[in-house]
């Protein structure tokens, strides 16, 4: 009898309202998945015991009637302040990078203050607005 692997993965919705405003319009990305076997790319690979525990709590939070799971994914731990500035002097000389850094480091410091996901909203531009 063949080995069935099955490996757990959860889809986010990418591109989101501000990728599909600022990325190429024909082939904006897609099929971005947090799963298992800590080795990807361009997904969010994680440990297969962290993929299960996710995975169940998700299929709870579905079951249980909550249709939308937010997932706000950041380049970096913004409290960090080596790895803020790695982060600036790398895109040093990119202002508009560096705008969409620091709107990301906005929701960032929301979270960590009160523990509670902002309304975020995405304007014409295709940046984020905390709301």
């Amino acid at each position: 009898m063949p080995t069935v692997i099955i490996i757990l993965s959860l889809g986010l919705n990418y591109p989101n309202a501000a990728d599909k405003i600022l990325s190429d319009a024909k082939r904006p990305g897609g099929d971005i998945y947090i799963h298992g076997k800590c080795v990807s790319t361009g997904c969010i690979a994680i440990q297969d015991n962290a993929i299960e525990e996710v995975y169940l709590i998700a299929e709870q939070a579905k079951t249980n009637g909550q249709d939308f799971i937010p997932v706000h994914i950041f380049p970096i731990k913004y409290d960090v302040p080596q790895s803020l500035n790695y982060l600036t002097e790398t895109v040093q000389g990119s202002q508009s990078v560096l705008k969409f850094i620091l709107s990301v480091k906005a929701v960032f410091d929301y979270f960590e203050e009160k523990k509670q996901l902002p309304v975020i909203l995405v304007n014409k531009k295709g940046e984020y607005v905390i709301n």
